[in-house]
């Protein structure tokens, strides 16, 4: 994902839009600083946006090839939206401005920063609720025959995201799972506009199940956000266990331990040792079923989980790797963002199927996604390479953008199919929900018993 010290061009410039996206809000009576969608569009913030993509370069001496890329993609990005507006087209004004925004050339990713250090100063500890007895948040059984739509990096409030949620939703899903990030850092404001509110203008009164777990920009404003956003789902902790005869579905909190955006590229999270325990007990006594693990970071990847004491990348995360050793063999299927792509994984590192499932609503331009692995990177224990992906299965592409993804469960007794869905990343036609193309990929894995208790 977007690594957020380095979106900015130059620090003083960042910065100083920040401050200038805090004034217009506050002067819209926002009842947040961050999000606010008429203070991003404001003139002022656009000639912000301008300046800095003018002025910063001259401050780097040394340009890596990559950031050169992004300066280019997002210089075209600019041009772009300056001739649609010379020529008053303002569907297509409307449908960069989607594109911009969130995309790394967006410079109010420092918000994340400021709301980190507004954190620190008013002491805010992450939200974090343990289980009394290995009981506890273990949800009302879902049908034997259900369906659950996955999503993930997906807390934009963009018309994507919207667009992609209503898509979703003609699978009528018995339930929802959103596997982290609301951006930019989780603030109360940012849960209800960029997720609840989203939420209730698709389904109206009528949601189905949504469980959401944490990530890491879910816990950069200290986590008060995400707290509100439990209370509005109904959902006990950010660890669950949602089953029916045949399958569970155990939600984890790799997000409480990756809470500082000023670490982002080194951080190899981890799970809480009690939280261990806990998900330890739903598999050894599972009584049949199979297991899905869900989490917002990945236990391995292609752009690296973190580094080791000796500075090196790591395409395995070894906490993760060690806490959950014992029951790997015994997963089924483990889906994770975080990155905001689609990684369909051959097994690796003792997992059978690991899923990326990071493309919900976040633009990511075309030359910034790692769909090989980078430089240096030090492969899994036992493993002779880095991860490597099912043939076929990559995300598509506009030219321009990747393609936003979901995945949807199909759980019928012991059988359990996922198929994968991708979406252009525009700004769709208001009021038209286009229908899903076919799966990008499919799936099916069936239990080698009944699975019945």
């Amino acid at each position: 994902m977007p690594k957020v010290p380095s979106t900015a061009r130059h620090p003083a410039l960042s910065l100083w839009q920040s401050c200038l996206h805090r004034v217009l809000s506050r002067k819209a009576g926002a009842r947040d600083a961050v999000g606010l969608e008429s203070s991003v569009e404001h003139p002022a913030m656009e000639e912000a946006s301008a300046a800095a993509q003018e002025h910063a370069p001259s401050h780097e001496v040394d340009v890596p090839p990559s950031r050169r890329q992004r300066a280019s993609a997002c210089a075209r990005l600019c041009a772009r939206l300056a001739l649609a507006r010379f020529h008053g087209d303002h569907e297509e004004v409307q449908r960069l401005m989607s594109e911009l925004r969130f995309t790394s050339c967006d410079p109010l990713w420092v918000e994340s920063l400021v709301e980190y250090e507004r954190a620190l100063l008013l002491h805010h500890q992450p939200f974090y609720r343990r289980h009394t007895s290995l009981a506890d948040f273990v949800l009302p059984a879902l049908p034997d025959e259900a369906t659950v739509a996955l999503l993930a990096d997906w807390g934009t409030g963009m018309p994507d995201a919207r667009a992609l949620l209503e898509q979703l939703s003609t699978f009528q899903p018995d339930a929802i799972l959103h596997l982290g990030d609301i951006y930019y850092s989780g603030t109360p404001h940012e849960v209800r506009a960029h997720f609840l509110d989203v939420f209730t203008r698709v389904f109206g009164s009528r949601w189905p199940r949504v469980l959401a777990l944490s990530g890491n920009h879910d816990r950069y404003s200290g986590g008060e956000g995400y707290r509100v956003l439990l209370e509005g789902l109904g959902q006990p902790a950010s660890y669950f266990c949602l089953r029916n005869r045949y399958w569970q579905l155990l939600g984890m909190d790799t997000g409480l331990h990756d809470f500082n955006p000023r670490a982002l590229a080194d951080t190899v999270t981890w799970l809480e040792d009690s939280e261990v325990d806990w998900l330890l007990d739903k598999v050894r006594n599972a009584e049949g079923r199979g297991t899905v693990l869900l989490s917002h970071h990945p236990l391995f990847s292609l752009a690296s989980v973190g580094h080791d004491a000796e500075g090196r990348k790591l395409a395995l995360n070894p906490r993760l790797g060690r806490a959950l050793a014992s029951i790997l063999g015994e997963v089924s299927l483990w889906f994770w963002g975080h990155e905001h792509n689609l990684h369909i994984y051959e097994p690796y590192a003792g997992l059978a199927r690991g899923r990326c499932i990071g493309a919900g609503a976040v633009p990511v331009l075309l030359h910034e996604q790692h769909n090989s692995p980078i430089p240096g990177l030090v492969p899994a224990p036992g493993e002779s390479g880095p991860p490597r992906h099912v043939p076929g299965t990559r995300l598509g592409n506009d030219g321009f953008l990747d393609h936003h993804a979901y995945a949807i469960l199909s759980l019928r007794g012991p059988q359990l199919t996922v198929r994968y869905f991708q979406m252009e990343n525009r700004l769709l036609v208001p009021g038209h929900v286009p229908a899903p193309g076919p799966a990008l990929h499919e799936e099916t894995v069936t239990l080698s018993t009944s699975g019945a208790p």
